[in-house]
């Protein structure tokens, strides 16, 4: 996916068509161009334009910006609930050329200025899955660049993931920097990424969480920072915020517990997970990390010096270069608090974190690159949905010592070419809503291809393909799951040339989400990359009896439906229909609220979806009223035209 943006100015356009060329005008075109797109293959999803910044915050209204979505999924009906870890991302560059200082800077809060830089190289995608093509060794990558034009400088960025469990929660990017001056030397260059750690903003954006509440850590053995949740707290007496219900009174909103908000049944750890930017080959340059107030392009008030973020437009290059080469004191934020020096402060808990690298000389035609890694890391997804006090405690430990693995592994990838010695087997479908799911009687039909019989392991060569696990979730896409099938590929049942597997025996009215892996006879499993993004649900048998035995469940509705999957929090449900009825839902004042066409086969229809997120929504997409309601089906079977039932339930919120 892909978008540019282009200047269009009519007077300007007649000019250039009437006195230049055509071929002109598609060189002022190429030149003013940035073109975005994604990474979606790991864990950790991302948009990046070739203007290297992380997506644009507007993108976020329509869900096409993952600002670091981790466990990384598309967006539903709500745009806001994703797992974004950023604020904003981008870079800053200092250099001196012909002895002159220069600077640029630029982040997803405001577009790239094409006064400053050109597009050069549009975003591309490449897709290597499974390393199809073994003389590449990364599964999938976005590539693109563009021009600094005061150092006339092209910055290639190269962002790259893998599905293979151990090395799917990181994104790592290689940064190419290319002197295209034919005699000037590029001096005293430094590079270095920006980014506005928000621990999440999907806790803040849809929990009870603080936007501005995240704390840094360090680590000694990875000599890095990291980021996570911290406790909310009043900015102008530092006093922490109170929480009443759920784990708030003794723990706040640590991990933005979904049951901060009383009238919310799950007990979600909305920000359970940890986030670091680090620097795995710094082109032999130091490696400079800075923590600073963000405050976007405005004024910092009374905040220190040192917590001056990089302003653009109105900063000289002096001020650049100092904060991309300021050594924060390697200690947590708690730590620094407690030492009483530079750090440790409110500014710091609405962080923007520069770790850059430099100084770097170029001379004319040469390049230069230096690597860095978004890395995240979190606790098993079970006890993340489990929630409480004692997840929250575990949290602290699980979800660091999570990341710090997810780092080690990224640098373990690096160092080998970002080459396996041992590859899991083909993932049996790519991508969300990959594999063939339909409804049954009481359980699910899954369906994929096989993995192909001359299938060899890229790097050994063996015929290693041992067989494939079916896994099942009913919370929500990213589990937790659980594993329901172990099938042998001497045992897979086949139809159709595809693998059938029927999940039988399941609760009806509870959605289901699954996924599909593969495995080898060394116990290599591929990633779980296949995942149904939305629920499914078991079909229920028609009515033979109707108009007897016709249910609404629950009724009453007491403010939540009692199922614990995400977004079904308001799911009611018709049930004992015929398999094909028109419901109309009236108040008792007999104004008609919801038409409703069931056409399915089934017995049953809900009042809405998850997909459209529409549950208990009036005609014009209202949230219904508390109160009474009665509801009318009318049969449109063939034979039994005419036969209806009126029934009544109540809505108490």
């Amino acid at each position: 996916m892909k978008k540019k943006r282009a200047i269009s100015n009519d007077r300007l356009g007649i000019i250039v068509i009437v006195l230049l060329t055509f071929g002109v005008m598609g060189e002022l075109s190429a030149q003013l161009s940035f073109t975005w797109d994604f990474v979606t293959r790991g864990k950790v999803w991302q948009t990046h334009e070739n203007s290297l910044r992380y997506a644009d915050n507007s993108l976020l209204e329509t869900g096409a910006a993952y600002l670091i979505n981790y466990p990384g999924h598309t967006v539903g009906s709500d745009p806001e609930d994703l797992p974004n870890h950023l604020n904003s991302g981008g870079y800053a560059i200092y250099g001196v050329i012909d002895g002159v200082a220069q600077a640029f800077t630029t982040t997803s809060i405001f577009y790239a200025d094409e006064l400053f830089i050109n597009g050069e190289k549009d975003m591309v995608k490449v897709q290597n899955f499974n390393i199809a093509d073994p003389s590449n060794p990364v599964e999938e990558y976005i590539e693109g660049s563009h021009i600094y034009k005061e150092l006339n400088v092209e910055i290639n960025q190269k962002a790259m993931v893998w599905s293979f469990p151990k090395y799917d929660d990181f994104i790592i990017k290689e940064i190419t920097i290319t002197n295209l001056n034919a005699s000037s030397t590029v001096s005293d260059l430094h590079f270095g990424i920006r980014v506005a750690p928000r621990i999440t903003r999907r806790g803040y954006d849809i929990g009870e969480g603080n936007f501005d509440d995240d704390k840094y850590g360090w680590s000694d053995e990875h000599e890095t920072f990291y980021w996570y949740d911290g406790r909310s707290f009043n900015f102008a007496t530092e006093e922490e915020a109170a929480y009443n219900f759920g784990p708030g009174p003794t723990h706040g909103d640590l991990g933005d517990a979904a049951d901060l908000n009383p009238n919310v049944r799950k007990t979600e750890l909305l920000s359970a997970s940890y986030y670091a930017m680090i620097v795995i080959d710094s082109g032999g340059a130091d490696i400079h990390m800075n923590c600073t107030n963000n405050t976007g392009q405005g004024a910092g008030g009374d905040r220190p010096e040192e917590e001056d973020p990089i302003i653009f437009g109105s900063d000289p290059p002096a001020k650049y270069k100092q904060v991309m080469t300021h050594l924060q004191p390697r200690m947590s934020w708690d730590d620094a608090r407690a030492a009483g020096g530079e750090g440790g402060n409110k500014f710091e808990r609405r962080s923007e974190y520069y770790v850059s690298v430099g100084p770097l000389e170029l001379a004319p035609g040469e390049s230069r690159t230096v690597v860095f890694a978004d890395v995240c890391g979190i606790m098993d997804i079970a006890n993340v949905v489990e929630g409480g006090v004692d997840n929250i405690e575990l949290m602290q430990t699980a979800s660091r010592d999570s990341l710090f693995a997810n780092i080690a592994s990224a640098k373990e990838l690096y160092a080998n070419g970002y080459r396996l010695a041992d590859y899991p087997p083909p993932t049996p479908t790519d991508g969300e809503n990959s594999l063939t799911i339909d409804p049954i009687g009481d359980g699910v039909r899954i369906a994929w291809p096989p993995v192909s019989p001359t299938y060899t392991d890229p790097a050994t060569g063996a015929s290693d393909m041992a067989g494939y696990r079916v896994y099942r979730a009913t919370f929500f896409a990213t589990g937790p799951f659980t594993m329901v099938a172990d099938i042998p590929v001497a045992a897979a049942v086949i139809e159709d040339g595809m693998v059938v597997y029927e999940d039988v025996g399941l609760p009806l009215g509870v959605g289901n989400y699954f996924g599909v892996t593969s495995y080898d006879t060394n116990g290599n499993e591929s990633g779980m990359v296949n995942i149904t993004r939305q629920p499914v649900y078991p079909l229920r048998a028609p009515n033979e009896n109707f108009p007897s035995d016709v249910y609404v469940v629950p009724n009453p509705f007491r403010q939540n439906s009692g199922l614990l999957g995400a977004g079904e929090e308001l799911r009611m449900e018709f049930i004992g229909l015929p398999s094909a009825a028109t419901i109309r839902i009236y108040t008792l004042a007999g104004d008609l609220v919801k038409t409703i066409e069931h056409n399915d086969g089934s017995g049953a229809e809900p009042w809405g979806s998850i997909l459209a997120l529409d549950y208990q929504t009036n005609s014009w997409f209202q949230y219904v009223a508390p109160g009474f309601y009665v509801y009318h089906v009318q049969s449109n079977v063939s034979g039994q035209e005419g036969q209806s039932f009126i029934g009544k339930f109540a809505v108490v919120k």
